[in-house]
């Protein structure tokens, strides 16, 4: 089943793409998202501090120059950073974030508000033979050409596993073709004002004609996150489901997040005060390894935070814990 555009939706992402547009930072609109979303995610996970700041805006934020960070060691072969204070639309970091760079599986992050803006999560998603030819090497499911599940599953396995596979399923669903699909996330980061941004795939493998920045990503990340079923999602540590094969018969499938930050199995803790609420992580062999995420401070305050480019994934994890002292220290 293909899923057609709301019209109410394009018009509404065209009126906050001309205010930015003519206002810059502080445009004052409302964003469709409440605390509370974060709220009740937080409390599941064990965290039950109440969180006090005001619902997370749609002020969006212009970066004109490089903000450096106190030990963020630019030797490392990072190609872009990032860090937003997202209620103040301030910088608090920025290198190279206007760069145009290669996204890895960050690309996902456009295939996943498509889906969610387009589809009902209970739709089934009968897999096609788009699903296969994808690189020996690149991450999938594996799903099999017949596979149906929900666009709900669907989603959990792309965001959180980070499964290719599944990112090409859901754009011949969304789009009924995957080129076609290109096309509409195209159209969708022109409205967001991602101008240097350039998709020919849906999950974010090399391609010459795929790119983006830094800041781009940031504008695609906070239009996610006004939507619950995204958070929903990147804050899950471990997910389990059943789907169906072309026969009918049950599939059981666990994954697991790529986000070590949302691992509960993996010592990449953030700094005491900090709360990941989570993202999309990405790793290819020209862009190096990326994550970019929504974190909180102990105030409820929000961040968006952006490293792009790093040689292994331990440096990656060190550079947002980089960051987010900046948080700490007041961005200082």
């Amino acid at each position: 089943m293909i899923c057609f555009f709301r019209k109410s939706a394009k018009f509404l992402a065209l009126f906050l793409v001309i205010s930015f547009v003519l206002t810059g930072c502080g445009s004052g609109i409302p964003a469709p998202y409440s605390s509370s979303v974060i709220s009740t995610e937080l409390a599941g996970r064990g965290f039950l501090a109440e969180l006090k700041a005001e619902p997370f805006a749609s002020d969006l934020c212009i970066v004109t120059e490089d903000v450096p960070v106190p030990g963020l060691d630019l030797s490392t072969s990072i190609e872009s950073v990032l860090l937003v204070d997202v209620n103040n639309a301030s910088v608090l970091a920025s290198i190279d974030a206007t760069r145009q760079i290669k996204p890895a599986s960050t690309t996902k992050l456009m295939t996943a508000l498509l889906a969610i803006e387009n589809c009902s999560m209970d739709e089934k998603v009968v897999l096609g033979e788009e699903i296969n030819g994808l690189p020996y090497d690149a991450q999938v499911l594996p799903a099999k050409v017949g596979d149906v599940m929900t666009m709900d599953q669907a989603l959990h396995f792309m965001l959180m596993f980070s499964a290719n596979d599944i990112a090409n399923a859901i754009a011949a669903h969304v789009g009924g073709s995957v080129a076609a699909f290109c096309d509409m996330m195209n159209e969708r980061a022109r409205e967001l004002g991602a101008t240097n941004t350039h998709f020919s795939n849906p999950h974010g493998l090399d391609a010459d004609d795929h790119y983006t920045t830094s800041y781009d990503l940031y504008l695609i990340l906070s239009e996610c996150v006004k939507y619950e079923k995204f958070i929903e999602i990147v804050s899950t540590p471990e997910y389990s489901t059943v789907y169906y094969n072309s026969s009918g018969q049950e599939v059981n499938k666990t994954v697991r997040s790529t986000d070590l930050f949302i691992r509960t199995d993996k010592d990449q803790s953030p700094p005491a005060g900090i709360t990941v609420i989570g993202g999309k992580t990405g790793t290819t062999g020209g862009a190096g390894h990326c994550l970019i995420i929504l974190c909180k401070d102990s105030y409820g305050r929000p961040y968006i935070s952006c490293v792009m480019g790093t040689l292994d994934s331990d440096t990656l994890y060190s550079h947002q814990k980089i960051l987010m002292n900046q948080i700490l220290n007041g961005g200082s």
